[in-house]
């Protein structure tokens, strides 16, 4: 067994702990309170987190080199994220094993590309080992797209200060986060259907190209999926939909609920499976009831009947930032619901790149 210990100067650890321990659980990081200490554990191995009066004390174990940098890696760029603002210094002691590829890492081939709708692309990859990512609460994956002109694929490493070692020294490989919508590991598949929402990020641009054969990277899977309930109400936009089609796909026969989808017109409407009880109601922007409404999504889950008991409810929301934000204030502070019945995030924030995000950091997701 490898370890590595860091003790973290952090004044404010009490106001972002939370926060942190959050973040952790939603990247396939589940935290088990343990005698003042927080133990959270990954597939790779585990983490444990130790809060001081000013500092954050961490110990992580694994059993190999590369599952070690994993570990390093996860909790050395949630925390930074999470505390961007408090430009902590985080240096680790212990085992050391160099460069590493992430164990998590698989790579994909373009099988074929499918047209959903006139702006939503479906597109199968194929590829090995794909067990990790066919599980149903950690639905999301970080793709790695190569630069157009490359002809023999470089991949990112893990480092033993918890840093990704990009191929060149530099950052050539783009990357976004998207919602795995279907898995069969056993043929060695996975979907995933892309919005285009007219951009010039990273995936944009590698989806207007994409082609059979075509190669790109896959970290995780992690963050923000169902809980088990007897109702639920899903809540998004496009970029929102396909975990939404996903749930109701995989939601038991017997399962009640609603889904507000919100889309441009008719033209980017689906037909989803989902079971009898469940209602899906589709809200068009270009509609004349909609143009006059500032944040319509938020305004749609408002308007629902929240006097009857919600214990059996859950609520899953994936949308733009300013609707995630208005409509997680209302599940929780209004409607009173529990965080514990809420998956609410956001999928991107108008106005700003992923990239911006992270240089924010926390901020930018939780203001």
């Amino acid at each position: 067994m490898l370890s590595a210990r860091t003790t973290v100067a952090f004044p404010r650890i009490a106001a972002f702990l939370p926060a942190i321990l959050e973040a952790l659980a939603a990247h396939d990081m589940p935290v088990t309170p343990q005698d003042g200490t927080f133990v959270a554990a990954s597939p790779f191995g585990e983490a444990l987190l130790t809060p001081g009066r000013e500092h954050l004390g961490i110990h992580i174990r694994a059993a190999t080199g590369p599952e070690l940098n994993r570990v390093r890696h996860a909790v050395t760029g949630l925390i930074g994220f999470v505390a961007k603002s408090e430009a902590l210094r985080i240096v680790w002691e212990g085992d050391e094993v160099g460069p590493t590829f992430p164990p998590d890492l698989r790579i994909l081939t373009v099988r074929n590309i499918q047209a959903i709708t006139p702006r939503m692309r479906r597109i199968v990859f194929e590829g090995e080992d794909l067990a990790r990512f066919e599980t149903s609460d950690q639905i999301h994956t970080r793709l790695l797209f190569q630069p157009e002109d490359v002809t023999i694929p470089e991949w990112p490493m893990l480092d033993d200060a918890g840093l990704i070692v990009w191929p060149g020294g530099a950052q050539r490989l783009g990357s976004r986060v998207y919602t795995i919508r279907r898995v069969d590991a056993p043929k060695g598949l996975l979907w995933i259907d892309f919005f285009d929402h007219g951009g010039s990020g990273p995936g944009a641009r590698w989806l207007r190209r994409a082609v059979p054969g075509d190669v790109v990277g896959a970290l995780g899977p992690a963050a923000h999926g169902p809980k088990p309930a007897r109702r639920i109400l899903l809540v998004g936009d496009e970029t929102g939909l396909p975990g939404i089609a996903r749930i109701l796909e995989d939601a038991p026969d017997d399962m009640e609920g609603l889904a507000l989808v919100i889309v441009a017109d008719e033209s980017e409407r689906q037909l989803l499976r989902m079971p009898k009880g469940v209602e899906i109601r589709w809200l068009l922007r270009a509609s004349p009831t909609l143009a006059s409404e500032q944040k319509p999504l938020s305004a749609a889950v408002r308007a629902l009947d929240w006097s009857v008991d919600q214990r059996d409810l859950f609520v899953w929301v994936g949308c733009e930032f300013h609707d995630f934000r208005a409509i997680r204030h209302f599940l929780r502070d209004e409607a009173k619901l529990p965080a514990s019945q809420i998956v609410a995030f956001s999928h991107w924030r108008r106005g700003m790149s992923e990239e911006d995000i992270i240089a924010i950091g926390g901020d930018a997701v939780a203001a």
